[in-house]
């Protein structure tokens, strides 16, 4: 260090070493000056806690949608409908998103606080998704059982409850306690969720019987019973038209 000497007593300069310092301190100051005021938020950033968000572009862009935990949809309106390219799910539950109305078609899975980019990969998704829940386990992303209320018997359009839902009141007054429907109802699953077994029949007289093609044997009543649900197999897919509801199965036709 060099010691200069004024007015006889010992001024001492800056070394080298210090004024690089101050300089470094000074150009990081000038680098944080000239930052953005306003930075680009992160993809799905924007999606508030305790809410599922759809958007209608990549990456959490475009128009945005939510729904809470509390608001599933089996069909989304045309304004919406298949527009859906990207999802973020900020509930606590499974978010289980849908290509077809009412739980059905291919589905895709989003963990709790996790997401999803639809705008590129399988073509199935790709401007799609028509309906979404939310569930606690992904399994129940698979099913669709839960929809049907309390005492009645539900049929589905698909397997494993997914698919339109028709619902049947239990008739208060007659033998059969049952319906009778043509085949736009026919199911390929069920949920019983009455205090009565059912037994479904290929006619809609609540009547008629099965053969199976493979081993040619014929089949009467297909029975469900109380409190449970199936998936129907060959040959009875598809094919019921009524059904009644029977304290016993001994009682179907």
């Amino acid at each position: 260090m060099t010691i200069m000497r004024r007015h006889g007593g010992p001024v001492r300069r800056p070394s080298a070493l210090i004024t690089a310092v101050l300089a470094l301190l000074a150009l990081l100051c000038s680098a944080f000056l000239v930052l953005p005021a306003n930075a680009d938020p992160l993809p799905f950033d924007d999606c508030p806690a305790h809410t599922l968000c759809l958007y209608s572009g990549a990456a959490g862009t475009g128009e945005r949608r939510d729904f809470t935990d509390r608001r599933n949809a089996e069909a989304y309106d045309a304004a919406w409908d298949d527009r859906t390219l990207s999802a973020r799910n900020n509930t606590r539950y499974w978010a289980c998103l849908y290509v077809d109305a009412g739980y059905g078609g291919p589905v895709r899975t989003v963990e709790p606080g996790g997401s999803g980019d639809y705008a590129t990969g399988d073509p199935r998704f790709v401007r799609t998704l028509s309906a979404h829940k939310t569930v606690p386990t992904r399994a129940l992303c698979f099913t669709g059982y839960e929809r049907c209320p309390d005492n009645r018997v539900c049929t589905f359009a698909k397997p494993h409850g997914r698919g339109a839902m028709t619902v049947h009141l239990p008739r208060t007054a007659g033998d059969d306690h049952g319906s009778s429907y043509g085949p736009e109802a026919a199911p390929r699953s069920v949920f019983n969720r009455t205090r009565h077994d059912a037994c479904f029949y290929p006619r809609p007289t609540f009547d008629g019987t099965w053969t199976d093609p493979k081993d040619r044997k014929t089949y009467g009543a297909y029975v469900v019973l109380r409190g449970d649900h199936t998936t129907v197999p060959a040959p009875f897919a598809a094919t019921f038209r009524s059904h009644e509801l029977v304290d016993g199965t001994a009682e179907c036709q």
